[in-house]
């Protein structure tokens, strides 16, 4: 699971194995978490909860708060922990929220890089909403439509010219809108994609 919050909803990524039934999770978290559903694709679902909680208990974001340090999002659920990305401007504030969040749970330290590294986060003012954040319609549609005919497979399944002629226009004008919706992609996710790789070196 994945979560990120946009100061008024919580939006839930959920992505299950073969073995596990989704329907089911999805139950249990409209239940338990007032989620509903916004789209859902064949293990995966994006939900939408009701309002951010964040502040209505004493959470990893309060005790943020409180440290003056500040979290990257999204939170990352797996294996029974959730994993934080935390920006601190001094060691102080670091101790005192990792000490914070010790009294609520077991904390572990997966990495800690210095001030030196942090030129990845240079792009974070960009870190949207969430992934679709900027496609137009016609551009969610092409995206849709190239998925489920297989022209993103390797080898492709079909040709472009297909799927325009099904919907009504040029190859060029469904060309446009597949680039130009991978690309509003690729740059809502940049910044999670960055951190990443840094975080792999």
């Amino acid at each position: 699971m994945v979560l990120w919050c946009n100061g008024s909803n919580e939006i839930l990524q959920i992505s299950v194995p073969d073995s596990m039934p989704l329907p089911k999770i999805l139950k249990a978290a409209q239940k338990s978490l007032c989620a509903r559903e916004i789209v859902q694709d064949g293990r995966s679902a994006l939900t939408v909860m009701r309002a951010c909680v964040c502040r209505q208990y004493r959470s990893v974001s309060t005790i943020a708060d409180e440290s003056d340090v500040w979290l990257i999002p999204p939170v990352i659920f797996g294996n029974g922990w959730e994993t934080h990305r935390i920006l601190s401007k001094g060691r102080t504030s670091l101790q005192h929220f990792i000490a914070e969040v010790r009294r609520t749970g077991k904390v572990e330290i997966v990495s800690n890089q210095p001030r030196e590294h942090l030129d990845v986060i240079h792009d974070l003012s960009v870190i949207p909403v969430h992934f679709f954040e900027g496609l137009t319609e016609r551009q969610i549609r092409a995206l849709v439509l190239a998925f489920e005919n297989g022209l993103l497979d390797v080898p492709a399944r079909t040709k472009m010219d297909r799927i325009a002629r099904r919907q009504g226009v040029s190859r060029s004008t469904f060309g446009e809108h597949l680039r130009k919706a991978q690309l509003q992609l690729l740059q809502n996710s940049y910044p999670f994609l960055k951190l990443r790789e840094a975080s792999t070196r």
